[in-house]
């Protein structure tokens, strides 16, 4: 048993170093690793379109009423496409997006370090920076095309590491386990 753990824990290990790879090649060449996401997701929507329309003509779809597999299939279809052909602006819009929230989010605690401040509340200085800090961070994702790649690659290279470092404790210590 003591061998089957350590086992798959070098699998854990290797998976590990795959994952922060992966992350390395995320932040070397955020906009490939982009594209590659884009066209597979835009697949992958063809694809359930594809399904849909196939599946309508297939149940002879017409004579139900309520049969809207055909037009969400074409619709799903055309999504598609347009993600395919407009990859970069829907990756900016997403990233645009999240940016706004995390703006939005750093907005509303600035407000609420003043709330805090006006009921004399000690920790509002430290609210107050957290959230400057969380509004450049904002600002940043809105107008630096890379940022989630990169941000996602680094932090696929953390979670490697802990994973590795975690796995190589417990295979240390995997003898004194009693089962």
């Amino acid at each position: 048993m003591k061998d089957l753990l350590k086992k798959e824990g070098i699998v854990t290990i290797i998976a590990a170093v795959v994952f922060a790879i992966l992350g390395i090649i995320m932040i070397a060449n955020p906009e490939g690793v982009t594209q590659i996401i884009t066209t597979v997701l835009s697949i992958a929507i063809i694809a359930i379109g594809l399904i849909k329309v196939i599946t309508y003509f297939a149940v002879k779809g017409g004579n139900d009423f309520y049969n809207y597999e055909l037009v969400y299939g074409i619709i799903t279809i055309l999504i598609g496409i347009a993600i395919m052909v407009f990859s970069n602006t829907f990756v900016a819009i997403i990233r645009v997006g999240i940016g706004i929230w995390i703006t939005y989010t750093a907005l509303m605690r600035i407000q609420l370090s003043l709330k805090l401040k006006n009921i004399g509340l000690s920790y509002w200085i430290a609210v107050l920076i957290l959230a400057i800090i969380t509004l450049i961070a904002g600002i940043y994702v809105i107008f630096n095309k890379q940022t989630l790649m990169i941000a996602t690659g680094i932090i696929m290279i953390c979670y490697s590491i802990i994973d590795i470092i975690d796995e190589i404790i417990f295979m240390r210590n995997v003898d004194k386990l009693n089962y």
